[in-house]
């Protein structure tokens, strides 16, 4: 199977972009006494949990922007297949703003996919195209509804809502409801006991609707913030696809050059490694 068409099937890519949090400071609420209050305020929660990614100010000064690498893998219809890719990212003020590029490479093919502040483009095989609405909606929504987004909330200007607790063996989560300046709407589990964020739910806006849950797990203390190095993203209770970290650095120097079409376009023998 080609991956022009693997990469334009919305159920299939929506799970490929996913990025790391930069945040803002703020006050915050330790995760002890928030676990220990039956119907937090959802501002509680999530406070709490940025405390727990490194607080706002340590985030800000150091995930401004970064280089991760991971193993991926995507199961379809027509088999697993298995790859690697290079995520970049600049943080601006507001989610929308974010300067992303995500390098993947499979056997035989290699696309690329990116945000240079004013368009969404995409490179296969070298070739400069601009992407399906459905691949660049895909794009866009799977960074409007990672767990960094929740993260951001306040600078964003999103709207949060506490919805209740769900418990999972002896797991406790709380349940946030967060809403964006655009209407997107998605549903977080926070642990009671850590503040780490568990999994997000999200919708797409198609007609009939498609569910997606995004599972964040074996964090690991990574230049002083916690990083979940393993995600793996179900649709409709299906696994879909699977990606685990096996670098990533941050605050570094990033030319925000790089991220147009006709730069990530030139030969580089770091784009992607093992």
């Amino acid at each position: 199977m080609g991956l022009k068409n693997f990469m334009t099937a919305p159920n299939r890519l929506a799970a490929a972009f996913l990025l790391l949090p930069l945040l803002l400071s703020s006050p915050f609420v330790w995760p002890t006494e928030v676990g220990a209050q039956k119907n937090p305020k959802p501002e509680d929660v999530v406070e709490s949990s940025i405390l727990y990614y490194g607080s706002r100010a340590a985030l800000y000064g150091i995930q401004r922007n970064g280089t991760l690498r991971a193993l991926i893998k995507f199961f379809t219809p027509e088999g697993t297949r298995e790859g690697k890719s290079v995520t970049k990212f600049i943080r601006k003020g507001k989610l929308a703003e974010d300067l992303l590029m995500i390098d993947t490479e499979l056997p035989g093919t290699r696309y690329i996919m990116g945000f240079d502040g004013q368009e969404t483009w995409a490179i296969q095989d070298g070739e400069i195209q601009t992407p399906t609405k459905e691949a660049a909606d895909a794009f866009r929504s799977a960074h409007e509804h990672g767990y960094e987004a929740l993260l951001r909330y306040k600078e964003n200007g999103s709207k949060l809502e506490y919805v209740g607790t769900n418990k999972l063996g002896t797991l406790e989560m709380d349940i946030i409801d967060m809403t964006s300046p655009s209407g997107a709407r998605t549903r977080y589990e926070i642990s009671r006991r850590t503040g780490r964020i568990i999994y997000a739910n999200y919708e797409d806006s198609k007609s009939t609707p498609v569910k997606y849950r995004l599972y964040f797990k074996d964090f690991k203390l990574i230049q002083n913030t916690w990083v979940p190095t393993g995600i793996q993203v179900f649709q409709d209770g299906k696994l879909i696809e699977e990606r685990n970290l096996v670098e990533s650095v941050f605050n570094i120097q990033l030319d925000e050059k790089a991220f147009k079409a006709e730069n990530a376009n030139k030969p580089t023998d770091t784009a992607i490694r093992p």
